[in-house]
C-alpha cells in the first residue's frame, strides 16, 4: 500500500511555479512616525529580491539610543529552483531629544552593486502620544510551501478527486484555511506574546506566501527559521489537517493599547484529479490507488485552482505597567532578573584604569534593558558603560544576561567602597515591581608611578605636579580647557577656509570672464585637472581625515566653477537652482545633496574605512562627470 501511495504522489502531484525576475529594492521604514520622548520607534532596513546581500550599512543614529539591534530577519522562496529572498535589519530606537528628525538613507551592497534607501522622518514630542500607527511592510516573498510532500492521511485522498458537479472553490473552502494564534491576548508593555501563523490543509497544493505580516508597535524575534518546512497534524472541528507553521515569532510590545497583528497572505495552486480519469468502477480505495498507479494522467486530467488565503486580523491588548509602587530606578525592564557586580581587580594604582561589570541575568525583555545608575562614591570618576549581550532568543521570553562594563579612575590613594547597585523590574507573574541589589565592592588604590592611563592625573609629591592634580581632578576645569582648545582650533580652521574661499572666488571671476570665449561644447576634465586629485591621493594613502577634507573641497571648487557661483553663494538652494537651470535631473540634484551631507558628516567622524572611502570617491567622480556633460 505504501508503494502505491508513493507512486500516486509522484505520478499526479507535480510542483508548478512561476519564475519572476524582480529588481533589487532597498527601503527604510520607521514605525510609528510620531512618538513621545520616552517612547520607542522601530527602524527597519530591507533588501528585497537580491541573490546575495554583502553588506547593509545603517545610517547615523546619533540622535537616538539604540535599545535593541541590529536584529536580523530573513525570508526565502523557491520556485522552479529559482530562489528569491529578503534580508532586513531592524533597530529599536529611543530619542534623546524632542523635535523633527530625518534619518538619512542607509547604504547596502547587494549583487555587487550599491544601493541607497530612502530617508525617513520621525516626530518626537514631549508628551507620550500613545500612537499605535506604524510602518506598513510591503508584501515580500517568504516561504515556498509544498503541503503533503509526505503522504497524507488515507482519509484525505478522496478530497483530491474532483467529481462532476462539484464546486472546486467550495471544496477548497472546506479543506484549506489559514489562522493566526497567540498565547496571550492581554499583556503588559514589554511582556512577550507568541504569535503563530498556520496553514491548515487536506489538499495537495503549491503554496507561496505573498504578504508577510507586519507587527507595528512590537519588537520582533523569530522563533522558527523561515525555511523550516516541517509540519504536524491537528484536529479542527473533528477533521484531521496537516498543519504548516508559516511564521512563529515572539513580540515585545513597545506601545500601549490594542495593537493589531498584521495579516499574512498565501497564494495556493490547488491540484485536483478529475474523476473521469480515475477508474470509476473501483469501489475500494485500494483499487483506485492501484488503477491510478498504473495510469498516466494527461494534463487535461488535472484541474489546478488558484486561491489566495488570508489570516484574520487579531488584536492584542497591551496595558501600561502600573504607576502605583513604581520605583525610581525602574527603566522599563519586564520579566524576572538578578543583578551581580564585579571589578576587574580589587587592588590597583592611581595610574591604572578600573573596570566594573554589572551583570543582569534572567528572562524577559533583556534586549531592551538599559544600564542602571551607578552610585559612584566621592573620589571615583566613572564613565559611560559599554553593553554586551549573551542572549538565548529561542526561549520565551528571551533569557540570558546583559553585561554593562563601566570604566572608572581614582586619583587619590585610599580604600573605597562602591555601594550596591539597584535594578528594578516589573514581574508579570506576580504583577509587582521588584528591586534587586548587587553586592557592594571594596577596592584599594595605591599611589602609582609613571604616566596615568586615564584623563585624570594623580598628583606626585613635587609641588610642580600638585597644581596638575588639583586641576585635572576638577572635571569642569578639564572640560573648559578642552572647550577653549577646540574653539581656538575652529577659529584657525575658519580663517583658513575663508582664505581658500576668497581664492576660489577669484578663480570663479576669472572663469566667468573667460566663459564668453569658450565653445559651448565642454569635455570631461582631463586627469591633470581632476578636482578630486588630492582626495584620490589620500585614498591611496588611506588617510581618512585628509581624504574627506579634500573630497569636500574639491567638489565645492568644481561646483563653484561649473555653476559660476561665488564662494559666499555656494549653498544648497543656489546649487539646486543652478542645476535645474542647466536641465540637470532632480534625481542627480538629490544625489548630490545627499553626498554633500555624508561628506560633511564624515569630516567630523573620519574613520578609515577603505570601502566606504572608495564608494564615496566613485560617487563624487560619477556626479562630477555627469554634471560636466551638461551645457549652460
Amino acid at each position: 500500500m505504501q508503494q502505491f501511495l508513493q507512486k500516486l504522489i509522484l505520478l499526479f502531484f507535480l510542483l508548478t511555479g512561476y519564475c519572476t525576475n524582480a529588481q533589487v529594492k532597498f527601503t527604510a521604514s520607521i514605525t510609528p512616525a510620531e512618538i513621545g520622548r520616552e517612547e520607542y520607534a522601530q527602524l527597519k532596513l530591507m533588501v528585497e529580491n537580491a541573490n546575495e546581500v554583502q553588506q547593509i550599512v545603517p545610517p547615523s543614529l546619533k540622535d537616538f539610543v539604540i535599545i535593541s539591534g541590529p536584529n536580523q530577519e530573513s525570508g526565502m522562496t523557491m520556485i522552479n529552483g529559482v530562489v528569491r529572498k529578503y534580508i532586513a535589519l531592524s533597530f529599536v530606537l529611543k530619542p534623546t531629544a524632542t523635535g523633527n528628525f530625518t534619518i538619512p538613507g542607509a547604504l547596502a551592497k547587494a549583487d555587487a552593486a550599491d544601493y541607497r534607501s530612502n530617508p525617513v522622518k520621525l516626530k518626537v514630542t514631549a508628551k507620550a502620544t500613545g500612537n499605535n500607527a506604524g510602518m506598513n511592510l510591503s508584501s515580500n516573498p517568504f516561504n515556498s510551501i509544498d503541503p503533503f510532500a509526505e503522504p497524507a492521511p488515507r482519509s484525505t485522498y478522496n478530497d483530491y478527486i474532483l467529481r462532476k458537479g462539484e464546486n472546486p472553490a467550495e471544496k477548497i473552502r472546506k479543506n484549506m484555511l489559514m489562522r493566526v494564534e497567540v498565547d496571550k491576548k492581554s499583556v503588559y508593555v514589554g511582556q512577550p506574546v507568541v504569535a503563530t501563523y498556520k496553514l491548515y490543509t487536506r489538499l495537495k497544493s503549491e503554496s507561496n506566501m505573498t504578504k508577510n505580516p507586519s507587527f507595528n508597535g512590537f519588537s520582533v524575534l523569530d522563533i522558527q527559521q523561515p525555511n523550516d518546512m516541517s509540519y504536524h497534524t491537528e484536529k479542527l472541528e473533528g477533521r484531521e489537517y496537516n498543519v504548516y507553521i508559516i511564521r512563529k515569532v515572539q513580540l515585545y510590545p513597545l506601545l500601549t493599547g490594542n495593537l493589531e497583528l498584521g495579516i499574512a497572505e498565501i497564494e495556493n495552486n490547488v491540484q485536483f484529479i478529475k474523476a473521469e480519469y480515475v477508474n470509476q468502477q473501483a469501489d475500494a480505495m485500494n483499487d483506485i490507488f492501484r488503477d491510478l498507479a498504473q495510469l498516466t494522467i494527461p494534463p487535461e486530467g488535472i484541474d489546478v485552482q488558484k486561491v489566495t488565503l488570508q489570516s484574520k486580523p487579531l488584536s492584542v491588548l497591551v496595558k501600561p505597567v502600573p504607576d502605583a509602587g513604581k520605583p525610581a530606578t525602574f527603566k522599563g525592564a519586564v520579566g524576572n532578573f538578578t543583578i551581580e557586580s564585579k571589578v576587574e581587580k580589587n587592588n590597583f594604582t592611581t595610574v591604572d584604569d578600573g573596570k566594573m561589570a554589572i551583570i543582569i541575568s534572567g528572562e524577559g525583555n533583556l534586549q531592551m534593558v538599559n544600564a542602571p545608575e551607578m552610585p559612584w562614591p566621592t573620589g571615583i570618576e566613572g564613565f559611560d558603560s559599554k553593553a554586551t549581550d549573551d542572549l538565548f532568543k529561542g526561549t520565551v521570553p528571551v533569557s540570558g544576561r546583559k553585561i554593562f562594563e563601566f570604566p572608572f579612575t581614582v586619583s587619590i590613594p585610599g580604600t573605597y567602597t562602591i555601594p550596591a547597585v539597584e535594578f528594578s523590574f516589573f514581574d508579570t507573574r506576580d504583577e509587582k515591581y521588584k528591586t534587586v541589589n548587587s553586592n557592594p565592592i571594596e577596592i584599594t588604590v595605591t599611589r602609582g608611578t609613571g604616566k596615568p592611563k586615564s584623563v585624570l592625573t594623580e598628583g606626585n609629591a613635587t609641588s610642580n605636579d600638585n597644581w596638575l592634580t588639583k586641576f585635572f581632578s576638577n572635571r569642569l576645569r578639564v572640560v573648559s580647557l578642552f572647550a577653549v582648545l577646540i574653539i581656538m582650533g575652529l577659529i584657525v580652521w575658519l580663517k583658513r577656509d575663508a582664505k581658500n574661499e576668497k581664492q576660489l572666488a577669484e578663480v570663479v571671476q576669472v572663469e566667468e570672464k573667460s566663459a564668453a570665449v569658450e565653445t559651448a561644447a565642454e569635455v570631461i576634465l582631463p586627469a591633470q585637472q581632476n578636482p578630486l586629485a588630492l582626495a584620490e591621493e589620500c585614498l591611496h594613502r588611506e588617510d581618512a581625515k585628509l581624504f574627506y577634507m579634500h573630497l569636500n573641497q574639491g567638489l565645492k571648487n568644481f561646483l563653484a566653477i561649473k555653476l559660476a557661483l561665488p564662494a559666499e553663494d555656494l549653498n544648497r538652494k543656489n546649487i539646486a537652482e543652478k542645476l535645474d537651470a542647466k536641465g540637470i535631473s532632480n534625481e542627480t540634484s538629490v544625489e548630490l545633496q545627499q553626498l554633500m551631507d555624508e561628506m560633511e558628516w564624515q569630516l567630523y567622524t573620519p574613520f578609515a574605512d577603505n570601502e566606504k572611502m572608495r564608494t564615496m570617491y566613485d560617487r563624487a567622480s560619477d556626479l562630477l562627470q555627469l554634471i560636466n556633460t551638461y551645457h549652460s
